[in-house]
């Protein structure tokens, strides 16, 4: 076979004759501390292929795309890496594993008729580019912006025939959720269904694609303390709500292209059914609480985030029956944690706080601020926990590689920018607002 199949939450591998790259192998595992499990069976024919695949493309630090509980997939194969500032995951998995590190818009050769371009963004994530027969190209952007690339990359695709979009599109659940505002009220993320398939075509047109698939969202919540978060699951069916054809077609989520017949067979794995672990399970008990030595840990970690005690005042972090709050500055914002004591204390020695965030069921309240983006989740997930970039210091070099690195680095810092201020003008005004994003759309900035 020559072509490709998708199967998994963010898996796609690449034939030429046999299997040569798979992306993202989450196999095995349960991420962000037991709360994450597969909504589908990943079939024996496609675990297989996964397994026999010669490369493994790792996009970025998660472990629903680097799964610690499957890293045996690793044993005798060539990892491919983006080219990051700090390169954490090319440092910890080479340490163990052949890794090579892929030089962004380069072209990397994976067989003779197999060849992939890397491009690493600002956020530690990284999208690739797979080309077949030179006709077929596949854009994974998984989680990705593709920031610092979007022209560059757009450029490329519309060369090719058949362009495939790989991109995560989903209603509500695509990051924390479990976030209240300064009244303790629930933010509610939940989306119109039947906008579903619209964000597909738009997707779609701005990247210059031609074919999309349902990628990247294949989770349900399994922990007995996150089952409340499964009512913003998008299922599977409502990602065809609303799409427009005209310009393209989207496929089903699992599929097997055939490039040389340029036609496609649906892979239709069952839904998998778990049984629900309580947090003990995963070794977190929501009676425990902090001792001395948790508060110093708290304290060294937070107070090296110098941009967030700019934005924020205090961190407070409710454990078991006490709370521990932790003055950063003299600013009115701060945010309020709710969590069992092992994960948070996990997460923060192992520098993996995004994880703690997005297993949803850590409690978090935002007090006097409107969000954790742009000026906590970023500058301690992505730039501290994954670039080792925490200082003032750090952060200006963290960004002048960028800068050096990535060929659209302006144009995307602009576009965010701009998009941010028309945002917060046009608030209070729908409907100019509504025409503000229209424009956008048909400009395809």
């Amino acid at each position: 076979m020559l072509g490709f199949e998708t199967i998994g939450n963010a898996t796609v591998t690449v034939f030429d004759d046999k299997p040569m790259l798979s992306t993202d192998p989450w196999i095995f595992g349960n991420p962000y501390f037991g709360s994450w499990g597969h909504s589908y069976k990943i079939t024996k024919p496609q675990l297989d292929n996964i397994k026999n695949s010669k490369y493994f493309f790792l996009s970025h630090g998660h472990p629903d795309h680097i799964d610690p509980d499957s890293f045996e997939l690793f044993n005798n194969k060539i990892l491919l890496i983006a080219d990051h500032y700090g390169d954490r995951i090319f440092n910890d998995l080479s340490k163990k594993y052949k890794c090579i590190k892929l030089k962004s818009n380069s072209w990397f050769e994976i067989s003779k008729n197999v060849r992939i371009k890397s491009f690493a963004d600002w956020n530690q994530d990284s999208t690739i580019l797979i080309e077949i027969l030179k006709k077929d190209i596949i854009l994974n952007l998984n989680d990705a912006k593709a920031r610092g690339w979007s022209r560059t990359i757009k450029n490329l695709v519309k060369n090719y025939d058949n362009r495939f979009l790989l991109k995560l599109v989903n209603g509500a659940d695509v990051d924390m959720l479990n976030i209240y505002n300064h009244h303790n009220d629930f933010i509610n993320p939940r989306m119109a269904k039947n906008n579903i398939g619209n964000m597909y075509f738009e997707s779609m047109q701005n990247w210059n694609c031609n074919f999309a698939l349902p990628f990247s969202c294949f989770h349900k919540y399994i922990r007995k303390d996150t089952l409340k978060m499964n009512e913003f699951i998008t299922p599977l069916k409502d990602h065809f709500e609303g799409f427009n054809s005209s310009i393209g077609e989207l496929l089903p989520a699992f599929i097997k292209w055939d490039s040389e017949k340029n036609d496609y067979e649906k892979i239709s794995p069952e839904e998998n059914f778990y049984e629900i672990k309580d947090p003990e399970y995963f070794g977190d008990n929501w009676s425990d609480e902090l001792d001395k030595s948790d508060e110093a840990v708290i304290s060294n970690y937070f107070n090296k985030f110098e941009h967030v005690k700019k934005k924020f005042g205090f961190l407070s972090f409710v454990i078991g029956k006490k709370e521990f709050n932790l003055k950063l500055s003299d600013e009115k914002a701060g945010i309020k944690f709710e969590t069992p004591r092992n994960s948070l204390i996990f997460a923060i020695k192992n520098n993996i706080f995004d994880d703690i965030l997005i297993g949803n069921f850590m409690k978090t309240q935002i007090i006097n601020a409107n969000s954790l983006n742009p000026d906590f989740s970023p500058y301690v997930s992505k730039y501290g926990d994954n670039g080792n970039a925490r200082s003032l210091k750090e952060i200006d070099e963290y960004f002048d590689y960028y800068k050096i690195n990535s060929a659209d680095y302006w144009l995307d810092f602009l576009k965010i920018k701009s998009e941010s201020i028309i945002r917060k003008s046009l608030k209070d005004y729908k409907y100019l607002y509504k025409f503000a994003k229209y424009i956008k759309r048909k400009a395809r900035i």
